[in-house]
């Protein structure tokens, strides 16, 4: 859950919740129909200036696939052959 009362919880305790504006699927692993393929097309069709990119880089339980972090070398490759660069949440929220 992610209403009010788990923000509050969360900056209570020393965190801050960032929220993610694309989801690659890859948690979802082969055997939820997704590949790394997929993950990265799913990334690079979305790439727009200021995007938040949710990647697990665990395995998924039921395959133990990690399509994530098998993708991320392809993701970080395309996406700076588009012009992008990379930030961290310090920097982002700094502005």
């Amino acid at each position: 859950d992610s209403g009010p009362r788990e923000l509050h919880l969360v900056n209570d305790l020393g965190y801050v919740a960032v929220g993610w504006t694309v989801d690659t699927l890859g948690w979802q692993g082969t055997s939820g129909g997704r590949s790394v393929d997929s993950v990265v097309q799913r990334v690079l069709g979305a790439a727009t200036p200021g995007e938040i990119v949710l990647m697990h880089v665990g395995s998924n339980p039921t395959d133990h696939s990690t399509l994530d972090a098998d993708a991320l070398p392809r993701v970080i490759s395309g996406l700076r052959a588009a012009g992008y660069s990379f930030v961290t949440l310090d920097a982002l929220r700094a502005g």
